[in-house]
């Protein structure tokens, strides 16, 4: 049950590890393998020790650490233990523990200043608990959840009194949700003409950022077709998308992040 309004895709290439062997894997900022250091945001550090693969990822300008942990497999898919990721600075933000590739026990976030900010219990990837705190460690909310039902939910404020209750996360939302998000692009997307002279086609993914004030922003390519036309036109219609409802985190309006494919198919 993550609380997590952006869409980041970590995809890890399958590496054979010899026993107690050294690996380095580059990552540019979306955490995709890359192979070139000079496109890469981070680098992660692999090695094989009694059955587990233990990783440190670290933040490639700095060289400062951004997570630790283990998997159980080399493909890095099946978390073991306890992971724990910093910020730049060396504060930790966020501390989990798995099992066998499962969220189990406690997950915790915390403020960029450090204070614990939620907690969240699992049992098999199953949330069984959830409480926010105020800087001050005061609770501000907690939620309690049987056989995935919430049995109990509250808002505090920092006195400790009951407030309204109000949704935790509210994600980003087009007018008319993600099928008038379709009908938006089949009706406003050109396919170039020079591409169909050429018989051209191809798949775009589009990284874009939806404000505060639910303006599309930042628009980029995250995978390109291989041609710069239809990249091109990817980015146009994507970037003059219609407003979209902001996201709202424990109550205060934030940014979120989507990827969207767009297809280029001649018939």
């Amino acid at each position: 049950m993550k609380y997590v309004l952006t869409a980041l895709f970590i995809l890890v290439n399958v590496v054979l590890f010899a026993q107690h062997k050294r690996d380095t894997i580059y990552m540019n900022e979306d955490w995709e393998v890359t192979k070139s250091r000079d496109s890469a945001k981070y680098y992660r550090i692999i090695k094989e020790d009694k059955n587990l693969y233990f990783v440190t990822d670290y933040f490639l300008k700095s060289d400062s650490v951004q997570m630790t942990g283990a998997f159980k497999d080399y493909a890095q898919k099946v978390k073991e233990g306890e992971f724990v990721y910093y910020s730049e600075q060396g504060l930790v933000t966020i501390r989990s523990n798995h099992k066998n590739g499962k969220f189990h026990g406690v997950y915790s976030k915390y403020y960029p200043t450090g204070e614990l900010y939620y907690t969240e219990n699992y049992e098999n990837d199953i949330a069984q608990e959830f409480i926010v705190y105020y800087p001050n460690g005061a609770v501000r909310r907690k939620e309690v959840y049987s056989a995935g039902k919430v049995k109990f939910k509250a808002c505090y404020l920092e006195n400790g009194k009951k407030t309204k209750y109000f949704p935790y996360s509210i994600p980003a939302k087009a007018k008319g949700g993600m099928e008038a998000v379709k009908k938006y692009l089949k009706r406003n997307i050109y396919y170039p003409d020079d591409a169909v002279d050429k018989n051209i086609e191809g798949k775009v993914y589009i990284k874009f950022i939806i404000s505060v004030t639910g303006d599309v922003k930042d628009v980029k390519i995250r995978k390109s077709s291989g041609n710069d036309l239809l990249d091109e036109e990817a980015v146009r219609v994507i970037t003059e998308m219609p407003k979209w409802s902001p996201a709202h985190l424990d109550g205060k309006l934030v940014e979120s992040t989507f990827s969207i494919p767009i297809s280029f198919k001649l018939d």
